[in-house]
């Protein structure tokens, strides 16, 4: 559980109720700086905000039960991509009451149904530009508020009739905004399954740490590096989403550092010239410092950690030196991207070793990173153990990557 005062406001959400009382579901409504309402210009810049907080925010409350997600998004984001971290399986997209409905819109439900998403129509009025939604509506939701209670009852029974008796399965019907029991017992009588409203309960403002989009995104490029079928054309693109990062990486590739008989233009060549290893190490160090609030000395540490325990590991003749340069460069990265380190390191779904090592400091990676870090604090006791020529390669290892991370950064 995090500090109270560290606390951010990320989303509401407000339970959606089976006829038999049951939780079915949440929808998450935005919220900005109020707990109580929403207040925004832009409905695209709320619902990704919200979006945002809630695929790549930490929730203090981490048990919440595993149940459908309600989210309103507006056209533009459903005909966009960028909603596709959700997983399908558990959310339901609601299409905006002023929505738009053409052949464009119709055929993006139909594919994105396809790919296991279902589809709610909010606050429908029944009117008939919305037929072509129907039979592909998973969830129909009837704001009580704007509508009498004869109108609601035979403009369902003529949607029951009308359009829906051709539909091979009948969506279900949600009743919003009730207010009273009364309501409530009605709603039930005349065909409604799910409940949503102050009578049931109220939104509810959830509270946690907010990831910041930029930190988002380098969270998806270093996961996507640390894919073990990784291959050159997919490194490319996955450094290629981000401009900056492109730039930086050819700058050090080019750079004395490197020692490469020519200069090189494109990511494809610096690959060849160097390895892919040599490569992902950068992009990984690289993404995480763009998207860093924090100071570049902070940086400057855990790239020389990470170096020193790529070197030593050399001198000691380990398999993959490479992965002991990610231990020691992700072992701060709660302290740079300044959220929880195992919340972090599940969302990398770093190798088994690798997550000891950062989290336990077992294993061999895990005793390599220890002794790094007794170098850089001079914990000698800590060292004495080792053989001399261990300890000279230690403190070797040390001195050489304090001089590699001093030029690193130089050049950023």
């Amino acid at each position: 559980m995090m500090n109270p005062v560290e606390n951010d406001l990320l989303f509401a959400r407000q339970p959606i109720f089976d006829g038999n009382n049951k939780l079915y579901g949440y929808e998450l409504l935005y919220r900005g700086i109020n707990p109580n309402f929403a207040v925004f210009e832009d409905g695209n810049k709320a619902t990704s905000e919200l979006l945002i907080n809630y695929c790549g925010g930490i929730l203090n409350n981490e048990d919440a039960p595993y149940v459908k997600i309600f989210i309103n998004l507006t056209r533009q984001l459903i005909l966009s991509d960028y909603f596709f971290p959700l997983e399908p399986s558990r959310v339901v997209i609601e299409i905006l009451e002023n929505t738009i409905v053409d052949d464009r819109l119709v055929n993006r439900v139909i594919e994105l149904k396809s790919k296991g998403y279902e589809f709610a129509l909010d606050d429908y009025s029944f009117r008939h530009e919305y037929d072509p939604l129907v039979p592909l509506a998973n969830y129909i939701k009837i704001d009580l508020q704007h509508i009498s209670e004869v109108t609601l009852k035979d403009s369902m029974q003529d949607l029951e009739h009308n359009v829906l008796a051709q539909t091979p399965k009948r969506p279900l019907f949600l009743a919003e905004k009730v207010e009273e029991h009364a309501q409530y017992e009605y709603c039930r009588n005349i065909g409604f399954e799910l409940y949503q409203g102050f009578y049931l309960e109220r939104p509810q403002p959830v509270y946690g740490k907010k990831i910041s989009n930029s930190s988002e995104i380098a969270l998806q490029i270093v996961a996507k590096l640390q894919e073990p079928q990784l291959n050159i054309d997919s490194l490319c693109h996955s450094i290629s989403r981000d401009t900056k990062l492109s730039y930086q990486i050819l700058k050090i590739i080019n750079s004395p550092l490197c020692r490469l008989p020519r200069k090189v233009s494109s990511l494809k060549e610096a690959v060849i010239f160097l390895g892919l290893e040599q490569v992902k190490k950068w992009a990984m160090a690289m993404a995480l410092s763009n998207s860093s609030t924090q100071s570049s000395a902070l940086f400057q540490i855990l790239l020389q950690r990470a170096r020193s325990c790529e070197l030593f590991a050399i001198s000691q003749n380990y398999e993959k030196p490479e992965s002991f340069f990610t231990v020691g460069l992700f072992s701060g990265i709660d302290a740079v991207l300044l959220a929880d380190k195992a919340w972090l390191i599940q969302k990398l779904d770093l190798a088994t070793e690798i997550n000891e090592a950062l989290l336990e400091e077992k294993g061999t990676k895990g005793e390599v990173l220890k002794l790094v870090i007794a170098a850089e604090k001079s914990d000698w006791l800590a060292t004495h153990h080792l053989p001399e020529e261990q300890l000279i390669e230690l403190f070797s290892a040390h001195e050489n990557s304090v001089n590699w991370a001093h030029q690193m950064c130089a050049m950023l």
